[in-house]
């Protein structure tokens, strides 16, 4: 398809100006990034394995989600596991909530408040109000904190100033039956801009899994906001919300300590949230940057078997300065309050105590030291922190670039980082089977525990960049990583529980019994032969090699490892085919999980666009388009799988 889409751009007779927002592999290189460091750098100076989706891939994609966004970009692991639930890692640990993934959106962390891990069913930002995506690959936790493990996703949303003006989408096709938003911005004095947005969308259920109908279907609400006002010429302060309310189908579980003792029924679960930030930097004379942020977010998630109220407070302060003519420093404080109330509305899944609450204060500081005029550059760092739940710990970072020549730079780094614990790991309780037995009924019970410690990772990485033509770059990161400490489960002493009836309860105990190793690498390559064409390709390879004591009540290691697929290609291209009409492809191969056995996959997805004037696009979209379904991943928590099919849409866009 590549071959083809780049021939048809070359034989086109017609004359093109250029594309102004389709940026070159060396203009790429020059995108200032802030992941890395926490402050403003360029992607070609920075010592990790980094990835950024821009504005133009955003806008040629076929994708109508952030998660669909994610797919191409290399050692991330991107599977829908229904109509609204998504399994997104990097480097393995392939799971629906991935505790060792950091997100953030606008550097605020959207972990839940009583896990450590995302729903990604209530992070629908508006793709039309995002300016780039960082991806990282490998830890990020010395700057960013606990949980940053195996990577962070940072998505950037675009300021009030770059938003004025009325933007109006709308479209519908077979699956994604309906959707809509509306954005507004403009101006307040002569220092203020301000956006108001909304978007809805209905999706219909997806295709039947085993001859068993999906009951998956997904309609969502979002309204938010944005203000940035300059109060001085080194001032500059920001303040965003959001408001979110859903409802998809799920399948929930009755539960009784009597025959049948559990049964599956179709249900719907409806979520809603809100969430407040306030962002304020000042910039000195000397180079130095201060900057304060706080937020404040609430998520409700009303069920038929357990009820959840979260909200999550955060401060944090950073003071980035330059020292001499050599050293560059970023230094930190955060303070983290997240609690939740739960109510139990079946027997299934509880927290004891019911109402859980914990505090992460942590601190932090970064030197990154240039030698041989900048062509060397040495990063090192160090972030303390206590979690009220497990105590103490530190994390500790070392990078060292080399710029070899203008076209060639290699990197190296090491990191230590800790999985923070959550509520989840100390206070679950759940029902996983109940059976008659010897001594009448016998339950197995999931248990967290209280006295169990962070995951850990030792995590080795390399990489070499090179950009043997302003058209051509190429980017390799290879990894070793040593994890310990990593949470299974052990059987505990059985012991009888009252009733009615009364029962014997087999424990299943949260114990750091699980470690091991990984490595593998990334690559990706960037190609630009013509104003026209865009090319793109990235592969991604992983080796799993997890063990685990001999009297672990279940086996992780096995499903860590067979979980994550080995191989991973992804090629993209962008087309200009006349001067209004552009098309889009995008082909992605994922390899095999040998944990219950879940086929390999291939799909394409394509988008063709004709923007008559720049203010009006009218576009087609196809997923999945030569397969018609399959399925990508099992939902580890038992809820719905579904099979993935063919998809089309319309959309119509215009700005003015």
């Amino acid at each position: 398809m590549l071959c083809v889409l780049t021939l048809t751009a070359f034989s086109s007779a017609q004359d093109q100006q250029p594309d102004l927002t389709q940026l070159s592999p060396e203009q790429l290189s020059k995108i200032e990034v802030t992941s890395v460091s926490k402050k403003e750098q360029r992607l070609s100076d920075t010592a990790a394995a980094i990835y950024v989706i821009t504005q133009q891939e955003i806008r040629n994609s076929a994708a109508t989600s952030v998660p669909e966004l994610l797919r191409t970009v290399p050692g991330l692991d991107v599977s829908q596991i229904n109509g609204s639930t998504w399994a997104i890692s990097a480097r393995g640990f392939a799971a629906q909530y991935a505790n060792k993934m950091l997100v953030l959106i606008d550097g605020r962390s959207v972990f839940h408040p009583l896990f450590s891990g995302v729903d990604w069913s209530q992070q629908d930002v508006m793709l039309e109000d995002i300016e780039r995506i960082e991806v990282i690959r490998g830890p990020g936790a010395t700057v960013w904190g606990t949980n940053a493990v195996n990577g962070v996703i940072n998505i950037i949303t675009k300021s009030a100033q770059e938003t004025r003006g009325a933007l109006v989408t709308a479209g519908a096709g077979n699956l994604e039956r309906n959707f809509a938003s509306a954005r507004y911005g403009g101006k307040l004095g002569k220092s203020t801009t301000y956006r108001i947005s909304s978007k809805y969308f209905d999706d219909g259920p997806t295709v039947p899994f085993l001859g068993q109908p999906a009951h998956d279907s997904w309609r969502a609400t979002r309204g938010g906001f944005r203000i940035d006002t300059r109060t001085s010429e080194r001032d500059m302060f920001t303040l965003e919300g959001d408001v979110l309310g859903s409802k998809a189908g799920v399948m929930s579980e009755r539960f009784s300590y009597t025959p049948p003792y559990i049964s599956s029924f179709a249900d719907s679960q409806g979520d809603g949230g809100t969430n407040l930030q306030a962002h304020w930097i000042h910039k000195s004379l000397t180079g130095s940057e201060t900057a304060v942020q706080a937020s404040y977010s609430h998520v409700t998630e009303p069920g038929s078997v357990l009820d959840i109220n979260g909200n999550v407070a955060s401060l944090s302060v950073q003071h980035a300065m330059p020292v001499g003519d050599r050293h560059n420093i970023v230094a930190g404080l955060q303070f983290d309050c997240r609690a939740g109330r739960t109510a139990i509305t079946s027997p299934v899944i509880w927290m004891d105590p019911s109402n859980p609450n914990f505090e992460i204060a942590s601190a932090f500081v970064q030197d990154e030291m240039l030698f041989a005029n900048g062509a060397v550059r040495f990063t090192t760092g160090l972030r303390a922190d206590h979690n009220s739940l497990n105590g103490m710990g530190f994390q500790p970072n070392a990078r060292l670039l080399w710029k070899i020549n203008p076209a060639h730079s290699v990197w190296l780094a090491y990191s230590l980082a800790n999985r923070s614990l959550s509520p989840v790991d100390t206070m679950l309780r759940v029902n996983l089977a109940a059976f008659p037995g010897p001594a009448g009924t016998e339950v197995v019970r999931y248990f967290g525990n209280p006295d169990i410690q962070p995951e850990r990772v030792n995590a080795f990485e390399m990489g070499y960049r090179i950009q043997p033509r302003k058209t051509l770059s190429f980017d390799l990161a290879t990894f070793y990583n040593l994890y310990s400490g990593l949470i299974g489960s052990e059987a505990g002493l059985p012991f009888f529980e009252p009733g009615p009836p009364s029962r014997l309860v087999l424990p299943a105990i949260q114990q750091n019994n699980v470690s091991g190793a990984s490595f593998g690498g990334e690559f990706s390559a960037h190609w630009v032969p013509t104003e026209r064409v865009h090319l793109s390709a990235a592969y991604s390879f992983i080796e799993m090699a997890m063990v685990q004591s001999a009297n672990s009540a279940a086996d992780t290691a096995a499903q860590i490892n067979g979980s994550t697929p080995r191989h991973k290609l992804a090629m993209d291209s962008s087309v200009n085919l006349t001067r209004t009409l552009g098309l889009g492809s995008e082909l992605s191969f994922v390899d095999r999980r040998t944990y219950q056995r879940v086929p390999g996959y291939t799909q394409v997805d394509s988008k063709l666009a004709w923007r008559p004037m720049p203010s009006v696009e009218f576009s087609m979209g196809a997923k999945n388009l030569f397969n018609k379904e399959h399925v990508e991943i099992f939902s580890e928590q038992g809820g719905i799988t579904s099979m993935l099919g063919r998809t089309f849409y319309g959309k119509g866009t215009w700005r003015f």
